[in-house]
């Protein structure tokens, strides 16, 4: 059995981050979280267990010295952190859950870019440091502003840059689910829909090439995409971008 890691995930009170934190703490993983408010506003059904099991640290991923000293002795970060709406977006369907920045700097810069390179360039100047995983994004999404997918490949394009110096694991997701979350639900099957409809249908043929056959994606469940996170994690082999099949493989291991 490999040797239990102690992990720092930025935005673990959030929508993806909780399920990091889950599957990092079955693995009998020591488990950090950095995000505005600490501990989540919201309590989830299991939120004893996260209580227990996850040390909550309030501070600013923009501000390094808020959490310098508890990335000390880190094997991995999680970036979990993100917006795809500016302003206003994550307080309408509870996205955040306190794990972003404030709603004034809620901009695809601040919270999609900066936050992550922020932690990324702290990381790569601590020692023990070894990997640091970073939720992106499938790809551009009909009517959503550019910059939300811009904003993720400059990030990306900075971690692979310096893989030298840091394992680089980069997820694109698309759509993310969760019963956790019920508004997730409705899209998410809808999604599924339109992809059997764009597969299986001579619509398919007729929106190819068009911005609509991104969103063809299939959605993906968040604990599936928190599996994947924690098994690439654990696995050095592991690195550089993975799409969705990669993301459905190691959620599945």
């Amino acid at each position: 059995m490999a040797a239990a890691r102690r992990i720092l995930v930025v935005g673990g009170s959030g929508f993806v981050g909780q399920a990091v934190c889950r599957s990092a703490l079955a693995r009998g993983w020591e488990v950090l979280s950095l995000s505005r408010h600490g501990a989540p506003e919201r309590p989830a059904a299991d939120q004893g267990r996260l209580a227990s099991g996850v040390q909550w640290i309030k501070g600013d991923a923009l501000r390094p010295e808020t959490f310098r000293e508890h990335l000390a002795g880190c094997d991995a970060v999680v970036h979990s952190v993100g917006v795809l709406m500016e302003n206003g977006y994550k307080g309408l369907v509870n996205a955040g859950a306190g794990s972003g920045p404030s709603r004034a700097a809620a901009t695809y810069e601040a919270a999609n870019r900066d936050t992550a390179l922020s932690v990324a360039q702290l990381a790569r100047e601590t020692a023990g440091v070894g990997a640091f995983a970073y939720v992106s994004a499938k790809d551009t999404i009909p009517f959503i502003d550019p910059r939300y997918i811009s904003t993720k490949r400059e990030v990306e394009r900075e971690l692979l840059a310096h893989r030298d110096r840091l394992r680089p694991i980069i997820l694109r997701p698309g759509f993310m689910f969760s019963p956790a979350r019920p508004l997730t639900l409705p899209v998410a099957a809808g999604v599924g829909a339109f992809q059997v409809l764009f597969d299986r249908t001579p619509l398919g043929c007729v929106l190819r090439g068009t911005p609509l056959e991104k969103a063809a994606s299939p959605a993906l469940r968040r604990e599936l995409v928190a599996d994947a996170i924690v098994a690439a994690i654990d696995d050095p082999q592991v690195e550089g971008i993975l799409e969705i099949p990669d993301i459905e493989r190691l959620g599945a291991s």
